[in-house]
């Protein structure tokens, strides 16, 4: 059995241009990646317990990265995260987000960026995050 870190997670996200860039050395925390079944209440009157039937459909949660605020132009976090709505993304598409754990698992999806923070704290370097919201299916590999 093997077991990873931090030091074995890689992070790609598309650039507004497009272009698949490497940010793990930007990405301080990730919330989670989670993919969860779609369910339906079904239980009827009478019932005591609840009951739920799988609707056929799955979904990726939202994906919240963290990272150290930096305004560089080019690669910065600001430059890359700060986009809600891809608007400056080319073609106002979703933007790649590939994730891997370590060895040969990985997750990939198509996202939209919904939301971009700037924390600054007093006597902290300044944070930023990004709330990334996955559309269309999840490639697990």
């Amino acid at each position: 059995m093997a077991y990873y870190g931090s030091d074995d997670v890689v992070v790609d996200m598309d650039s507004t241009a497009g272009t698949t860039v490497n940010i793990t050395q930007s990405v301080l925390e990730i919330n989670g990646v989670d993919v969860e079944a779609m369910l339906e209440e079904s239980h009827t009157m009478g019932d005591s317990w609840a009951e739920n039937l799988y609707t056929g459909l799955r979904k990726s949660n939202e994906i919240t990265l963290k990272g150290f605020f930096d305004d560089d132009s080019d690669t910065g976090t600001d430059f890359m995260w700060n986009d809600p709505g891809n608007t400056k993304t080319s073609g106002g598409g979703t933007r790649t987000l590939k994730i891997l754990f370590g060895g040969t698992k990985s997750f990939t999806v198509e996202t939209w960026i919904k939301n971009y923070r700037r924390l600054p704290s007093r006597g902290a370097l300044t944070k930023c995050e990004v709330v990334l919201t996955p559309t269309g299916t999840v490639t697990e590999a």
